[in-house]
């Protein structure tokens, strides 16, 4: 009975010292692999297409859509070093989207950015073909290879707004938490 009730106080005596530790910046990583974020956008206006076969539908409901993305460094002691691009998702019968050059991106202790549709647009730099009026795809977020990275808060909030004969009516804003995922790549 002595060394059952020692065990258990040792073990609420362990369970309290994790839970009143300093917080410490973690690095993200998930065993091994370093990790990416990678967040959907949809950005800019889709139009009603009449020559539309039904049952076939557009990739989403007539309207204009905007992505931001906010990116909060939560951490008081440790700076981000952030690669980001943008990759256009096109439907599997077409050729692959474009991908856009990294682009690096320093966020301080406590600091927070937003990448909104024309910052992503931006990060494909001139074309030779401009960009349609619609657009979907990925904003991937990592770290350098070089430097630790840590754990940041990534949310997008998507906005829509219906286009119809009468004219636009505002639409639903949603909002979602990114969660990191583990990378094996370069």
């Amino acid at each position: 009975m002595l060394k059952k009730n020692w065990l258990i106080t040792a073990s609420v005596a362990v369970f309290a010292a994790v839970q009143c530790a300093p917080a410490r910046a973690q690095n993200c990583s998930v065993g091994r692999l370093p990790c990416v974020y990678s967040v959907k956008f949809i950005c800019g206006d889709l139009s009603a297409n009449p020559n539309l076969q039904l049952p076939s539908e557009p990739p989403v409901k007539p309207g204009n859509y905007a992505t931001a993305v906010n990116i909060h460094n939560f951490h008081q002691d440790q700076k981000a070093v952030i690669l980001k691009r943008a990759v256009i998702a096109n439907p599997e019968n077409q050729p692959p989207g474009q991908v856009s050059r990294p682009r690096q991106v320093s966020l301080g202790p406590s600091q927070a950015f937003e990448i909104d549709c024309s910052d992503i647009v931006t990060l494909f730099g001139p074309l030779p073909t401009p960009l349609p009026p619609f657009i979907k795809g990925f904003v991937e977020l990592r770290g350098l290879p070089t430097s630790p990275f840590p754990t940041l808060s990534v949310t997008a909030v998507y906005t829509a707004q219906a286009t119809t004969a009468a004219g636009t009516q505002g639409g639903p804003v949603s909002v979602e938490v990114v969660p990191v995922q583990p990378f094996g790549g370069p």
